[in-house]
Order: C-alpha cells, then structure tokens, then sequence
C-alpha cells in the first residue's frame, strides 16, 4: 500500500462508512479527520420526524468493526519508516525494532538506575499522599480525552511533560522525562514515521485492587499526516521488589492478523522495565493492584 493513503481509506471515511452501514439517512455533521472531536460514543439519529431515537455505538464497538475490516497492525506497519539503521539505536536494537513491527510491541529491561527508580517512586507516593495527584475517573475531561469511560480507571494521574514545574521538584523524574523524550523518542523517530509530539504522564495505583478496564489508546490508522493519533505508547515502571501476587500487570491482548485467537500476554510492572506498543493496535487493561504501582507513561504522535 502507498504511503499516501487514499481519502476512502481514511480514518474519518472508515468511521463514516461503519455508521453508513447502521442504517442512518440523517448523520450529524462529520467532525473530519481530527479525532480529539470526536464524541465519547459516536452518536447519530434516526427515526420518524415527530420522535427521534439516538443509537450509541461504543469506542470498542467501533474499534471491532475497524479491525474487522483491516487487522491495525497492517495499518500501523504503514508508518514505519523503510531502510532503519539500527548501528544508529541509543537504546533500542535491531530485535525491539522488528518486535514492533510484526507483532506490535516490544520489551525493554533495566533502562534506568536503581537509584533514580527509587527516588521518583518517593516522590510519586509522596504527591499521592498529600494529594497533588489527580483522581483519573474523578477529573475525566471528555473534551481532552473523549474515548475513555469515567469510571475505567483507579488511577491517580499527573502529567509531567518537559517544561513542567513537577520536574523542578525532583532531578530523577527529569533525568526519567529526559530518557523519554530524547534517546527513546529518537530512536522510535528511526523506526516509525512521527510528528515530533509527546505526552508524559506519572500514575500511582493504590494497594486497592485499582485497575484499568480494557481499552485502547487511540485509533488504528495509517496516514502518515495524521497528527491527532498517538502512534506508539511507552511505559517505565518504578516498582522495586515486585513480586507476585502483587498484580498490576499490563495486559496486552494480542489479536495478530485477525485470522487467528485472540492471546493474553500479562507483563509484570518490574522497576526499570520498559514496555513499548502500537497505540492504535494493542488493546491493553492493567490488573488489579494489591501493593502501590506507579508508572511513567509516555504517548508519541
């Protein structure tokens, strides 16, 4: 398939045709191929013209019928870049690069410091406690995040880009931000085709069975000119001494190409463990949580 994807290839034109195929003669205005405008739940009416009936279709139920109609990772495999020089990696090598692209996600181990883990585990426990960080279903904002359900997710959220003043506050959380943002983001730039945008996020899990329902970061697409989708999702976990019966694990359902059943791949959030996916191909949920579990999440569109 050509780099430039044709408009009825489209993301916008592919959401158009799923609810073309519902059945409705009078859809809402089509917000065009920005996303983020999305609603939570697509929405459209049909019906006679004294009663109108509003039929919702879910984020995954609308995702099912994209992967029916293209398995996501072939359509993520379009924004990789051809002829990748891995002599050039800082971090990655040659192994993680095809791991992402054949199977859409990828491991890394022991990426930072005992030192630096311990020390940013300290300080997210300690905004926690005195209650810096936010409650992700309780501060939901379906204008900036309109795909996810309110009460999903147990999480307490914070978000720590480069230029935040939470980087002031501790040198380990800005070396950890620093690691993401220049030698990892590098690296994915040589694999995967992006637009240079990142967000960074630091999440505690109290020892409360708190969890992450299923759910996916952003929808499958493969044009390259798209900068609303997040591409490619990177997680650090600073969890010393895990063990199990600790839970939290990430878990990855892997689909592969469609044509085959559905695994489930738990990864243990162990400190210095880097996991790295395809945002609009993994579906993914965290387990519930019995000891504290924090984790610095980066997106790269």
């Amino acid at each position: 398939m050509d780099h430039n994807e044709s408009s009825e290839d489209a993301l916008a034109s592919r959401i158009m045709k799923y609810a073309t195929s519902k059945g409705s003669s009078d859809l809402p205005p089509f917000p065009g191929d920005d996303v983020e405008s999305l609603p939570s739940d697509y929405e459209y009416e049909e019906g006679l013209e004294e009663e109108e009936e509003v039929e919702e279709i879910s984020e995954m139920d609308l995702l099912q019928h994209l992967d029916a109609s293209m398995p996501p990772i072939l359509l993520a495999q379009e924004l990789f870049n051809e002829d990748v020089d891995s002599s050039a990696f800082k971090v990655l090598t040659s192994d993680h690069a095809n791991e992402l692209f054949h199977q859409g996600y990828t491991t890394l181990e022991n990426v930072l410091d005992l030192s630096v883990i311990q020390s940013v585990r300290e300080w997210g426990t300690e905004m926690f406690k005195t209650g810096q960080m936010d409650k992700a279903s309780g501060k939901h904002n379906e204008e900036d995040d309109p795909f996810r359900e309110g009460n999903a997710r147990g999480d307490y959220t914070i978000w720590v880009s480069p230029g935040s003043k939470f980087l002031e506050q501790s040198q380990a959380l800005k070396a950890c931000v620093d690691w993401f943002s220049k030698q990892l983001h590098e690296d994915l730039a040589k694999v995967v085709h992006l637009h240079g945008q990142a967000e960074y996020q630091l999440a505690y899990y109290p020892p409360d069975s708190s969890h992450y329902e299923r759910h996916r970061d952003s929808f499958p697409t493969s044009d390259r000119e798209d900068k609303d989708q997040r591409r490619v999702t990177a997680i650090v976990y600073f969890n010393p001494n895990w063990k199990q019966g600790d839970g939290g694990e990430l878990r990855i359902f892997d689909k592969g190409m469609g044509d085959e059943e559905e695994k489930q791949i738990d990864i243990a959030p162990k400190a210095g463990r880097c996991v790295i996916f395809l945002s609009g191909v993994m579906d993914h949920a965290v387990m519930p949580s019995f000891n504290e579990r924090i984790a610095l999440t980066s997106w790269y569109r």
